[in-house]
């Protein structure tokens, strides 16, 4: 595949299927912000940057559809002369190597957009936290790298700037974009590689099931396969600078970021989804020690009634007590409660929100107490 350019089929196909799993993720983080937030102006700053960047992917699928129909200005010298005898293929090359610009622009953005959303979370959820410094060197350096990769594609690879789309082309690298892919690739790259190493601290330290780490840290291993995928393309890129075998890669690379981006922040949907399910199958602790309910209740004695009250009373009020201490644990090293409490009002995304359910625990066992209170009051 790294020598023959992909079919203008198969660029419509795979466009359209990750473009497909790519908007279901997008509007499910939107429902599960919705969830966690109460309202829809409640919105976090990297939601809306999401929306911008899902925008600037979709323009990318379309570019590259546009682009799989025409040739551009990079092409065999061998080929220079019967190309230039044609002027309707040069108008054709010239709009085709101006279609490149706007997609890798858009492919620059996309990316980059994806960079800005993860950070913005991973800003939120340090915050206080000693890791919380290194999000910013990563910040930083990720700024750093989208101002160097724009200058140098505007103002120091290809001189005049019209030769990105002239025909013949005078410098080569406005054809081949080499050196501007090498130089995108070295920033975009180490910056994946500099964020893949924030959540796993995050994960690893906060307080939740074990088979909920195992998930988030998957989900966030994904972003493995948007490094390979960058790495991948650029390979093939410079294997084959007369193929457009990278335009795929762009397809897989963008909509993957894509996906971890937006899979992170699906736990509040996914909770309430799998709660659901779970009280329509009637998920009654209860239910199998009673039997069937007509028949429990005529089988329960008052006096059994009351040390059922009693027992649960107390199992509330022991949860309780165990929710509080829980609460007060240290959920990160070097963080004491107060840092934890910050947090749990922070984190809305994945399962690191899933401390931000002690509150809303601790809330429906005391109010469970006082009504189980009332009850064992009216059985002596």
């Amino acid at each position: 595949m790294g020598n023959v350019s992909p079919t203008t089929r198969q660029l419509l196909t795979e466009s359209i299927i990750f473009w497909s799993v790519g908007i279901v993720l997008y509007i499910g983080r939107m429902v599960s912000r919705v969830i966690a937030t109460g309202s829809l102006k409640r919105l976090y700053f990297e939601d809306y940057v999401m929306t911008l960047t899902f925008l600037i992917y979709t323009s990318l699928l379309i570019l590259i559809q546009i682009s799989s129909h025409y040739a551009t200005n990079l092409m065999d010298p061998a080929d220079y002369d019967q190309v230039l005898r044609d002027p309707q293929q040069v108008q054709d090359r010239i709009f085709g190597s101006k279609i490149v610009i706007g997609l890798e622009q858009c492919m620059l953005f996309s990316t980059w957009g994806v960079k800005i959303c993860m950070l913005t979370m991973f800003w939120r959820l340090t915050k206080n936290l000693r890791l919380h410094l290194y999000v910013k060197i990563v910040a930083v350096y990720v700024a750093v790298g989208f101002v160097v990769i724009m200058v140098t594609y505007y103002a120091v690879y290809c001189r005049p700037f019209s030769q990105y789309w002239a025909m013949p082309v005078e410098n080569l690298q406005c054809a081949t974009y080499q050196r501007y892919s090498i130089t995108q690739a070295v920033f975009n790259l180490s910056s994946d590689a500099a964020m893949l190493a924030v959540p796993i601290p995050l994960i690893i330290k906060t307080q939740m099931k074990r088979t909920k780490k195992v998930l988030l840290i998957c989900i966030m291993s994904l972003g493995v396969f948007t490094i390979v995928a960058a790495i991948l393309n650029k390979v093939y890129n410079f294997a084959s600078p007369y193929t457009t075998t990278y335009q795929i890669w762009y397809i897989r690379e963008a909509s993957t970021s894509i996906y971890v981006a937006n899979l992170v922040c699906l736990w509040p949907l996914m909770r309430k989804i799998f709660g659901f399910v779970a009280t329509q199958r009637g998920s009654d602790p209860d239910r199998a020690r009673r039997g069937p309910a007509n028949k429990g209740r005529a089988r329960i004695s008052p006096s059994e009634t009351a040390r059922e009250s009693r027992s649960r009373l107390s199992t509330v009020l022991e949860r309780a007590g165990l929710l509080r201490v829980f609460r007060n644990r240290t959920a990160f090293e070097g963080v004491g409660s107060s840092g934890s409490s910050e947090l749990d009002k922070r984190t809305a995304c994945a399962g690191v929100a899933g401390m931000g359910s002690i509150e809303f625990g601790v809330t429906s066992a005391t109010r469970e107490k006082s009504d189980l209170e009332a009850g064992a009051s009216h059985n002596p």
